[in-house]
């Protein structure tokens, strides 16, 4: 198999990793009571981060940190203009502006970086 076609094949993964955790982390999040738009961010920032590192064919951990800039530019873009929703929740605060969606995506992207860098500090031993 070509170089091309294995980072065509871990991009795959991680697309589809995306979805899979994002929507996940959205219905379990609003299961549990909570905003749905934290939750779906940080469950898919952790499994685009983690997929990487797994998926990449070469260069793992410095996919990773790419995997984690690039997403935080990306949820930077598309959550800056978030506001509370309108639930007995937030009575308060409903329609305020907060950055809590884009922080706890951010937050997911660490600790995804954390959990690569474990796997990468056992492979070497």
């Amino acid at each position: 198999m070509l170089p091309f076609e294995r980072w065509f094949l871990a991009f795959l993964a991680v697309a589809g990793a995306f979805f899979i955790a994002g929507i996940t982390g959205s219905i379990v999040t609003d299961l549990a009571g909570l905003w749905h738009l934290p939750g779906a961010g940080f469950a898919a920032a952790l499994a685009v981060v983690v997929t990487t590192y797994v998926a990449a064919p070469s260069r793992k951990f410095q996919a990773s940190c790419l995997a984690l800039v690039v997403g935080a530019l990306a949820a930077w873009f598309l959550l800056d203009s978030s506001w509370y929703p309108e639930t007995d929740r937030y009575q308060g605060l409903a329609y305020q502006p907060t950055h809590l969606p884009f922080i706890a995506t951010f937050c997911g992207g660490v600790v995804g970086l954390l959990f690569a860098a474990l796997l990468r500090s056992r492979a070497r031993a």
